[in-house]
């Protein structure tokens, strides 16, 4: 973008052509009140207190571009006027109970009151009956609401939902001396305020109950009801750290306090989020009860120390931190016991045939900088990383770009989206030729050698879309999930985005599996199988380490930790304690042996930038941009392998189910915090072509699987698909796989 230079209330500043004049001046610490605006999502223009003189011209800057060399003045005499007008609009019969609501404290329409100096009312209409009414997990009281439309364009350009719509409601008619004597803005806020009401849009079927519309809402119109009359805003204490479900590794803040008279320790209330920049799913903003309040068993320590000294292999998860993982290195090395972790060693593995071909240390990609034409292929976005879906979402929405998904299991919020993104369902098993399409249509022909598969090609048809989306588009990104990695044919596959990463336009993601099999991946000395007695950490083992409980000694999980992870976009995280823990830790166990870490934090300077944890940012600049922790380096590597041959494989049969987890239940954590059960979660059409029934129980047989579990709809699955949930990661090989499905 070309950059332009303006003036804002006589100070000169530097901008990128195409900005609003919004959020130039936000990005600047410039304050221009607006209520209904949300960064990176498209205007509304239903709230109006962004007006500013614009080179003598009367503009509303949430929607109106910066020119070069323009000059603009946010604030005067008239404007004043004209907000404090809109502002007691807002506070027509509004109900006053401050005192008592969810908000109040936190509240945008008492700030913006406040600010205006609104101490008088100068209008009045007769009140209409207005009842709240509980959607999923949001309560919404519509006499608190100020028909901003923040929720519906939060649904709409971020979640993909549109679940929520402004739909008119039946009201009395304002006075018609209103109209002359009173502020045309202010007038037009009244007119639209008096005559609409947010309620379900017909999409309301979409709705992934994330909680982001109440997130968002400026005033109590919208509470989420686990929180609703618990506690006032200002009583929290809020802990900055990053969500630990899924590879995102989202910016969240736990808020905490008090749990009650009778219970002095400190209680999770809720997980909020800094809804400008980033946005939450489900389990980010209601899976946080899952903590381990154990104290020290000292029986337990010593019978796990027993069983270290015993042990052939320690199994963990990735549902760890960096620090803990140096710490097992520092065991394996001591105790001479293998480390595994399959999901991670399969990842690495497959980094480094995709490295080998790409000529570089890492993947370019990222979910905050995703392009303008963007193909998924490999990863259901909806139910594997909804951060990375709503990143998609909001470049497809908001910043017009194009996307293509070639994932077999449909998913309806997304295939209705917007014209430009395109479901083109492949078969199970068959992302290895689709990637060496995207190779033949897109590549460099200087850049690539020997790659078999002559002859395999997009159809006239297929081709002609593609072609239509991708016109015009320069900044590209392909998005490789973690069915992939899995992959029977996971080297070829590799091998393959290597070599789309280093010969086309394109930046290649490979997203992991859970929320650190990234840093698992390049910190641990990992080995391939489990020899002798085990000892698990959150994972299976003769002897367990166990956050969640119930195993032979606890440990903290990881919202009771310092420490970091390594996300989706290559960046160390800070992940901080919500909650206190009193039990032993892998430090502890470690110290055993002759460790001697004090703190576990004090290995985070030995990741690889060196940075100590208490110097690591955790939030965004005024602008947005990404404060958080630091971005690996992405280093060149020599380019070993230069072909591939494709292989044909034979196609599932019988019924096809999807190793997936339920909406927000991304490991066991997450079930747990959630209540979520293990059933076989089916599309209607698996419901129907299985002959089965909704809530009663089917029996599952395969190859590596006997099972029953009770039958539950999952709305959101487009095609005769099922998942099967693995919330422990136990399950192995490729994600699809075909079983004999019967009414038990």
């Amino acid at each position: 973008m070309a950059e332009i230079t303006l003036t804002i209330n006589n100070r000169q500043i530097k901008a990128n052509e195409g900005e609003t004049i919004l959020s130039i001046a936000r990005a600047n610490g410039i304050y221009v009140p607006a209520i209904c605006c949300l960064t990176r999502c498209s205007p509304t223009l239903a709230c109006r207190l962004c007006m500013v003189d614009a080179d003598g011209k009367r503009v509303y800057s949430c929607n109106a571009k910066a020119k070069d060399g323009m000059a603009i003045v946010t604030d005067s005499e008239e404007m004043s006027r004209d907000r404090a007008a809109i502002m007691r609009v807002y506070a027509i019969n509004h109900p006053l109970q401050c005192g008592v609501c969810d908000r109040s404290g936190e509240c945008e329409l008492q700030d913006n009151t406040l600010f205006q100096e609104v101490s008088d009312q100068d209008y009045a209409i007769k009140d209409t009956e207005k009842k709240a009414v509980t959607w999923g997990r949001t309560r919404y009281d519509p006499a608190l609401c100020i028909v901003c439309e923040r929720c519906v364009t939060v649904c709409k350009d971020k979640i993909g939902a549109a679940a929520l719509a402004a739909l008119p409601r039946g009201s009395e008619a304002i006075a018609e001396c209103y109209k002359e004597s009173m502020p045309k803005d202010a007038y037009a806020v009244w007119n639209k305020l008096n005559k609409s009401l947010i309620a379900q849009s017909p999409k309301y079927d979409n709705c992934v109950d994330c909680g982001e519309c109440a997130a968002v809402c400026p005033t109590g119109a919208m509470i989420t009801a686990d929180f609703q009359y618990r506690s006032n805003a200002w009583e929290l204490r809020r802990v900055a750290s990053s969500c630990v479900h899924c590879p995102s590794a989202c910016h969240i803040f736990y808020e905490v306090k008090q749990g009650g008279i009778d219970d002095p320790s400190d209680t999770i209330y809720r997980v909020t989020n800094d809804f400008h920049f980033e946005s939450l799913c489900s389990a980010g903003r209601f899976a946080f009860n899952y903590s381990n309040g154990a104290k020290r068993d000292s029986g337990a320590f010593k019978r796990a120390i027993e069983a270290l000294k015993k042990a052939g292999t320690i199994r963990f998860s990735s549902l760890i931190t960096n620090e803990e993982v140096l710490i097992l290195n520092r065991l394996k090395a001591l105790l001479g016991v293998n480390l595994v972790n399959k999901d991670a060693f399969a990842y690495r593995r497959f980094l480094r045939f995709f490295t080998l071909s790409s000529g570089r240390s890492l993947y370019s990609g990222s979910k905050r900088d995703l392009g303008d034409f963007i193909i998924s292929i490999g990863c259901r976005l909806g139910s594997d990383n909804p951060a990375l879906r709503s990143a998609v979402v909001n470049a497809v929405m908001v910043k017009k770009a194009a996307a293509i998904d070639f994932h077999p299991v449909g998913d309806k919020l997304l295939d209705s989206l917007h014209k430009n993104f395109l479901p083109m369902r492949a078969a199970p098993l068959g992302e290895e030729e689709i990637l060496f399409k995207i190779l033949n249509r897109f590549a460099d022909g200087e850049k690539i050698h020997d790659f078999g598969g002559d002859g395999i090609v997009f159809s006239g048809e297929e081709l002609e879309a593609i072609d239509k989306l991708a016109e015009g588009k320069e900044r590209c990104t392909l998005i490789a999930g973690s069915d992939l990695i899995f992959h029977p044919r996971w080297k070829s596959i590799a091998t393959l985005l290597g070599a789309i990463e280093r010969a086309t336009a394109f930046r290649v993601i490979i997203s992991p599996s859970f929320v650190n099999s990234l840093g698992v991946a390049l910190l641990a000395d990992l080995d391939e199988n489990a020899e002798g007695f085990t000892v698990g950490y959150n994972a299976e083992g003769d002897f367990t380490l166990s956050a969640l409980g119930g195993g032979d000694l606890d440990m903290p999980s990881l919202n009771q930790q310092e420490g970091t992870v390594v996300n989706i976009d290559r960046r160390v995280l800070p992940i901080a304690p919500a909650l206190p823990y009193n039990g032993y830790t892998l430090a502890d166990l470690a110290n055993e042996f002759g460790c001697e870490i004090e703190k576990t934090v004090d290995l985070t300077a030995e990741l690889p930038k060196g940075v100590a944890y208490d110097d690591l940012k955790n939030g965004f600049g005024m602008d947005g941009d990404e404060l958080r922790g630091y971005a690996l380096d992405i280093e060149k590597v020599a380019i070993k392998n230069t072909s591939a041959s494709i292989s044909n494989l034979p196609p599932l049969t019988g019924s096809v189910l999807y190793r997936a987890n339920p909406n927000g239940a991304f490991n066991s954590f997450g079930a747990k915090a959630l209540n979520v059960q293990p059933a076989l979660y089916a599309s209607a059409e698996f419901i129907s072509a299985n002959a089965l029934e909704e809530g009663k129980t089917a029996t599952i047989d395969g190859e590596d699987i006997k099972t029953a579990l009770p039958v539950v709809l999952e709305r959101s699955i487009g095609g005769s698909f099922a998942f099967l949930p693995d919330f422990d990661g136990s399950a192995d090989g490729y994600r699809f796989i075909s079983v004999k499905v019967a009414k038990g």
